[in-house]
């Protein structure tokens, strides 16, 4: 009788290290990555940067961005969540604010930005870069901001494109251009197609973007690619980060991971030709 209790007492001991290992995968799953909600992985996106995210009229949303971080939201066993918001400036503080576990919708990570989120975030390493454009109607020239001295120019409020005309304007001390702000490109298209004697002379954006945009509207077309100032009148290229929130603990390693390795390539590069040309 000894020897049978030993032989059952040592079979379930097997059973239960087997048990535990079977189920090492999901537990390690579950304790390494903790978001807001248990299951979803919450995502501050802004509906006017496509083709960074893109909300459809059926409430669905789709894009780079989207497409990208559904990717690694699949792979973590997270389902993702869209938090909506209506304005692009500040987006990147969000995470930091406990509104989401990280942020998307083509956002370059600055110094300045990178110091405004402080320690409730943290920035994923890059995932692509881009170069400023312009849309105008077509057959109209701008190739620097001397073209657009006297005139009205539209852009988004907070994006780089907002910062770099500024401090393109600020160091060529130009002082009758008109900065007017848009809530979505399709908004900037419409009032260039309006045309108008006061009409705008063109909208500032990202070259994807303006890509886009021409795609849609065949009487747009892109000028004046270049690369970004930075308030201090240094040039810089713009590399695309996602600022996640600090205490989704794993999430921003994880990501990290995914962006050197991921699942879903990212629909706009690398290799794509959009990158900030050199000396401009």
């Amino acid at each position: 009788m000894v020897k049978i209790a030993k032989v059952v007492a040592f079979t379930a001991a097997i059973f239960l290290i087997a048990s535990s290992c079977g189920d090492s995968s999901k537990s390690s799953t579950e304790t390494s990555i903790q978001t807001i909600e248990p299951g979803s992985l919450k995502v501050c996106l802004y509906p006017g940067f496509a083709p960074f995210a893109i909300k459809g009229e059926d409430g669905t949303w789709s894009g780079w961005d989207v497409e990208f971080l559904e990717g690694f939201a699949k792979q973590q066993g997270l389902t993702l969540k869209p938090v909506e918001f209506s304005t692009f400036d500040n987006i990147w503080m969000r995470p930091g604010n406990d509104e989401c576990d990280l942020a998307g919708t083509g956002i370059t990570k600055t110094a300045d930005r990178s110091a405004a989120t402080g320690t409730g975030a943290t920035w994923s390493s890059t995932y692509y870069s881009v170069a400023r454009g312009f849309a105008v109607l077509n057959g109209v020239q701008v190739n620097g901001i001397d073209d657009l001295a006297g005139r009205v120019v539209l852009a988004t409020k907070g994006s780089t494109a907002d910062l770099d005309l500024q401090a393109r304007i600020k160091k060529a001390g130009i002082t009758n251009i008109t900065l007017q702000y848009v809530d979505a490109g399709v908004d900037a298209a419409k009032q260039l197609l309006a045309g108008g004697s006061n009409a705008p002379i063109g909208f500032a954006e990202g070259v994807g973007s303006v890509q886009t945009l021409v795609q849609q509207f065949p009487s747009l077309e892109l000028a004046w690619q270049h690369c970004m100032m930075l308030p201090d009148g240094t040039i810089s290229s713009e590399p695309f980060g996602f600022p996640v929130r600090a205490k989704s603990t794993g999430v921003a390693a994880a990501l990290d991971s995914y962006i050197a390795q991921p699942t879903v390539a990212y629909p706009g590069g690398p290799g794509t030709g959009r990158d900030c040309p050199t000396g401009s």
